[in-house]
């Protein structure tokens, strides 16, 4: 990442202006795919995205957390009642209190609470509710939450790759792949916490880079950098080692403007987080982690199916999260140049310029949360994330290994792996257009997978 590095053939022959130029037509047009999904997407595509639903219809229409209760009778039988018993709107993703027998998403709360603010202002403005206009209310609240966002995603990224790089080739390619080749534009057609996640890291980091390269030292960027880093902990919560190492990073260039300024914003989030949760069940354990409410009666959760039910050896377990089924370098194996780019920076020599050093302090804190995010899935969980077309417990690091990817794009720019980058990239594209039909499916290798037979899940 580093100029001095880079032989003078590497250089860019394309004048500034019109490298913008291309980012803004590559804009563009992934916005315009993006915004084609979004616009005639369904009211829900699994029970995933109908749990975060029924939680913004319950506030806006219930005044209430609960999507639903429960009431049984002294012969054993029961009958279930609210949102959740109406039409399409039943999903596995809830659980009931055992002392009041109603039922919540098993989502963070945090999320779904500000979308009702949304939904609340719909309903009384246009108005627009979900029993007569839930297309309507749905393909809007995405708007707002996915699409707009994902266009200031790709805006604030263009900066960083003209910013960081150093060839016109390692430039678009990684522009190229961040529009239309990684889950963070696969899955903006649902609604859910990976995407959002994913562009809070970037504008954090984005922040967190201006004040190490550019030496902007303005109150407001620390703060920026705290509560994009909150807001991503508050939807990814193993997300809480990115919020540690920004904070460390920051502490390293100016103690007294992270203690005072991004610390705080930090914690405002994490705070509305623990407060909504709070609101929702009388305390600020989030409802997931109340393991007793998934064991009632018609629960999916006793009796789970499929590859909720895949019990593997972790070896095998470990390959295919990264380049099995389900892997993150197998289905998007673009990212293969991040991975490589952040280990060689990270373990490189420092630099003495402050280019290199915020290169290598970014690698390293990359490929300090990878490791620890992998281990800590591959130990913890069994089941892939469910059925999805991709990894999306790593979607909100995407954005890490696309800026670490820009020194690796830049070397391969000088011979012919661009021809193996180029097809890396159509296999990305293919995978994450795949997932934008339907992020709640499952994916293209574990479809072959099972026809195959190597699978029984």
């Amino acid at each position: 990442m580093g100029r001095a590095e880079m032989p003078l053939a590497a250089t860019s022959a394309t004048p500034r202006g019109g490298r913008k130029d291309v980012y803004a037509v590559l804009t563009l047009v992934a916005v315009s795919i993006v915004g084609a999904r979004v616009a005639t997407a369904p009211g829900r595509f699994s029970a995933n995205d109908a749990s975060r639903w029924a939680t913004i219809r319950a506030l806006v229409e219930t005044g209430s957390y609960s999507i639903g209760s429960r009431e049984e009778y002294p012969d054993g039988t029961y009958r279930d009642s609210g949102i959740i018993a109406q039409g399409d709107w039943g999903t596995i993703d809830l659980v009931m209190d055992p002392a009041t027998r109603r039922f919540y998403s098993s989502k963070p709360t945090l999320l779904p609470t500000l979308l009702a603010g949304e939904y609340w202002v719909l309903r009384r403005a246009l108005p627009l509710d979900f029993e007569h206009h839930r297309l309507a209310v749905t393909r809007i609240i995405l708007i707002t939450i996915n699409l707009i966002p994902f266009a200031v995603y790709l805006l604030v990224l263009a900066r960083l790759v003209e910013r960081i790089g150093t060839t016109d080739w390692g430039r678009l390619f990684v522009f190229t792949t961040a529009a239309f080749g990684t889950f963070v534009s696969g899955f903006l057609g649902s609604l859910n916490n990976h995407t959002v996640a994913a562009m809070g890291v970037l504008f954090a980091v984005y922040h967190c880079l201006r004040i190490h390269l550019d030496e902007d030292r303005r109150w407001w960027r620390f703060a920026l950098a705290g509560l994009f880093a909150g807001w991503t902990l508050s939807n990814e919560l193993p997300a809480g080692t990115l919020a540690l190492g920004l904070i460390v990073w920051l502490a390293r260039l100016a103690p007294g403007h992270t203690l005072r300024f991004a610390m705080p914003a930090l914690l405002l989030p994490v705070a509305a987080l623990w407060c909504t949760q709070y609101l929702a069940i009388g305390t600020p354990i989030p409802t997931y982690a109340q393991k007793a409410w998934y064991d009632f009666a018609g629960s999916y959760w006793v009796n789970p199916a499929n590859i909720d039910l895949a019990h593997e050896h972790k070896l095998v377990y470990a390959a295919n999260l990264l380049a099995g089924h389900t892997g993150i370098l197998s289905l998007t194996p673009a990212l293969l140049l991040g991975w490589i780019g952040m280990v060689r920076t990270a373990t490189r020599g420092s630099g003495s310029g402050s280019d290199d050093a915020a290169a290598r302090a970014l690698a390293v804190l990359t490929l300090a949360l990878t490791t620890i995010t992998f281990v800590f899935f591959v130990i913890r969980t069994e089941t892939y994330g469910g059925k999805t077309s991709g990894p999306r417990w790593f979607f909100w690091l995407v954005p890490l290994w696309l800026l670490t990817m820009l020194p690796e794009a830049d070397r391969w720019a000088l011979d012919r792996r661009r021809q193996v980058a180029g097809v890396l990239l159509a296999i990305s594209v293919a995978t994450a257009s795949f997932a934008l039909a339907n992020p709640w499916q499952w994916s293209p290798l574990l479809i072959v997978f099972r026809r195959l037979g190597l699978v029984s899940y």
